[in-house]
């Protein structure tokens, strides 16, 4: 039987990310599972949106394990914004493994319905 060899080289994960629209906001869901809120990152530098975060393997629970399929390392995930987001506005949730972050766009993209008058 072949031995494993033991690496310190973290693992990059691209974070697989569904995106929604609404009137009012744009909504991304991000799927790291493992990832805590103190491992986690969301930053805006430059129209752009970076998410990551760290998964890292419990050491105390490798003595006693016999199949390890979950991936450990680093998400990270980089999105262009457009002049349609309000950058200031965006927030962020960590629920269960899955990372919503809600952009708001700007009030003049924003649809609008046109009140008509009878005359």
């Amino acid at each position: 039987m072949a031995e494993e060899k033991q690496t310190n080289e973290v693992k990059k994960i691209v974070p697989p990310v569904d995106i929604y629209e609404t009137d009012n906001d744009i909504i991304l869901l991000a799927d790291m599972p493992g990832v805590t809120k103190e491992n986690l990152q969301v930053d805006v530098n430059n129209d752009e949106l970076t998410i990551s975060g760290m998964f890292l393997e419990d050491e105390d629970n490798n003595a006693n394990k016999l199949i390890k399929e979950y991936i450990y390392g680093q998400y990270s995930r980089i999105f262009t914004l457009s002049d349609v987001i309000a950058q200031d506005k965006i927030s962020a949730k960590l629920d269960n493994g899955v990372l919503t972050v809600t952009l708001p766009k700007q009030e003049k993209v924003k649809p609008k319905k046109i009140e008509i008058e009878a005359g």
